[in-house]
């Protein structure tokens, strides 16, 4: 019996191990691939989190964007017109939500990778860079007061850059740093 729970455990290891490698080939190979140096950027579905021309979605590493707003509710009159409701003010998820489709939709971006590539909810995990103009998108997001900082290691390559946004934008009370 002790015999065959070791031989069952080292197939195991065994079989654990040999998936692991692949999935380790997998995301060198893809993190490698010269399409993350040009991509374009399908959709912006909230200010962390992006849908990529070949539908793969991206979440940006480092920070914690405010829930996307939900789209508006249509009110109609009696005749089935849309009835426009007066908001003075859009809220910060939807201003995070603006920043973020102005600065990436329908723009072409090059993509980095650290050390874990795959997020529990299997989004793809990336520091995300406009390609015109290099443009730090993860940073300019927690500039800009539209995100918390989120740091996980392994993935500490930029952290000290996310770090430094993230204080800047509490030191001018922007975006969740502003008074209420």
């Amino acid at each position: 019996m002790r015999g065959k729970l070791i031989i069952l455990m080292g197939l195991w290891l065994v079989s654990a191990a040999a998936a692991r490698a692949d999935d380790l080939l997998s995301d060198f190979l893809s993190a490698n691939d010269p399409i993350y140096e040009h991509i374009r950027v399908e959709q912006v579905i909230s200010a962390d989190t992006i849908l990529l021309e070949n539908n793969e979605k991206i979440r940006l590493i480092g920070l914690k964007a405010l829930p996307a707003p939900d789209p508006e509710r249509s009110e109609r009159d009696e005749f089935g017109f849309v009835v426009k409701s007066e908001q003075p003010f859009p809220g910060l998820e939807q201003q995070a939500l603006r920043f973020a489709k102005n600065l990436l939709e329908n723009k072409y971006v090059r993509l980095e990778f650290d050390t874990q590539k795959k997020d529990p909810h299997f989004l793809t995990l990336a520091y995300v860079f406009l390609k015109d103009n290099e443009i730090f998108v993860n940073a300019a997001i927690l500039q800009n007061g539209y995100a918390s900082l989120h740091i996980r290691p392994p993935n500490t390559k930029y952290a000290p850059r996310l770090r430094q946004a993230y204080r800047q934008a509490r030191q001018d009370r922007k975006g969740i740093h502003g008074e209420y």
